[in-house]
């Protein structure tokens, strides 16, 4: 008699969990299948203070290694082309799928973030900036976080916009995003005219600064033939969704065809940059000229989860930095975002 009580327990809970629609919608959950995008910028070997990516989007490599051995075992980790072809189909997703996403193409995604996942056997889309690989122009946000952590003066002067107030070395992060606003809806050759002339002034050698810190090529198709996806992210980092559409159809179709040159395969997937937030990034307009140009995908900077049938060149992707370094939080938050959508 004693030895059923348990049995019973269980039967009444269950029982109760029916009636109340709590066992229904687990079950709903469950059979909801939802897939997740990782959005990863720079990864640093120390502090997350550098000089060419804000606080916000570095992650420590020791931080990186944990949240990669978390979702190998909790998730499974596919190519970002498997889940666009699984969303393009509108049928059932891989149970617990994740794809692991970079933007921009720092060189310590070849340095530091590689080995991490050579070592975890994960595959990686890695969305590049063209015109900065190679000893290009650096990106106009490094530049600009540069220029202002380097400039003497307590004020820096860029032209046509108002003087900023500096401040100590320290606390220069407010004047950097304040910039980096400001400086979005210029043109690629205004915005790189204008903090060449202000690094000029101020006598900050900001290809000295910057040099080393984006891929060359040949790292580039290193991580190609380990298995990785190279994706375009624009020439400059334009906003595309600001600029005139001729401009903003040549740094998509230049960007697409540099990496076709560099790789040989085609660039098929694309990330919207987006600068600080501050101002609308993508828009109809810039999906219809990536469907023309041949591209199958395109991700924003918007935290959600993929399901099927949704708009392949919409896909949210959840932004992973020092507020998500913990395995703690990262789950809790992927957890959320899964079940939420």
């Amino acid at each position: 008699m004693n030895a059923r009580l348990p049995r019973l327990g269980a039967w009444a809970a269950k029982r109760m969990l029916h009636h109340s629609g709590l066992l229904a919608l687990a079950r709903l959950r469950r059979s909801r299948e939802r897939a997740l995008v990782l959005r990863y910028h720079a990864i640093t070997d120390g502090p997350a203070h550098v000089p060419y990516a804000g606080p916000s989007i570095c992650l420590p490599v020791d931080a990186f290694r944990l949240q990669m051995a978390f979702v190998r075992r909790a998730y499974r980790v596919v190519p970002l082309d498997e889940l666009v072809t699984a969303v393009g189909r509108g049928g059932k997703l891989p149970p617990r799928a994740l794809a692991v996403t970079f933007d921009d193409g720092y060189a310590d995604n070849h340095r530091l973030a590689f080995p991490v996942l050579q070592r975890f056997g994960l595959p990686a889309t890695l969305y590049v900036t063209t015109g900065a690989l190679d000893g290009g122009p650096p990106l106009w946000m490094s530049a600009a976080r540069a220029l202002v952590l380097a400039a003497p003066a307590p004020e820096l002067a860029v032209a046509g916009l108002p003087p900023m107030a500096l401040g100590q070395n320290g606390q220069r992060d407010v004047a950097v995003r304040a910039l980096t606003r400001a400086l979005v809806p210029l043109t690629a050759a205004d915005r790189a005219d204008r903090l060449a002339s202000a690094a000029t002034a101020t006598g900050v050698d900001l290809a000295r600064s910057l040099a080393g810190v984006m891929l060359t090529w040949a790292q580039v198709r290193e991580l190609a033939c380990a298995g990785w996806t190279i994706g375009a992210h624009t020439v400059t980092h334009l906003n595309v969704a600001l600029a005139s559409a001729a401009d903003a159809e040549a740094e998509l179709a230049a960007s697409r065809d540099a990496i076709a040159a560099a790789v040989g395969v085609p660039a098929l997937h694309f990330a919207y940059p987006n600068a600080g937030g501050a101002h609308r990034y993508f828009d109809p307009d810039t999906a219809a000229i990536l469907r023309r140009l041949g591209f199958r995908s395109a991700v924003l900077s918007v935290a959600g989860a993929l399901c099927p049938g949704a708009d392949l060149f919409t896909l949210p992707r959840i932004g992973i930095g020092p507020r998500l370094a913990s395995v703690g939080d990262l789950a809790a938050a992927l957890e959320r975002q899964r079940l939420a959508a």
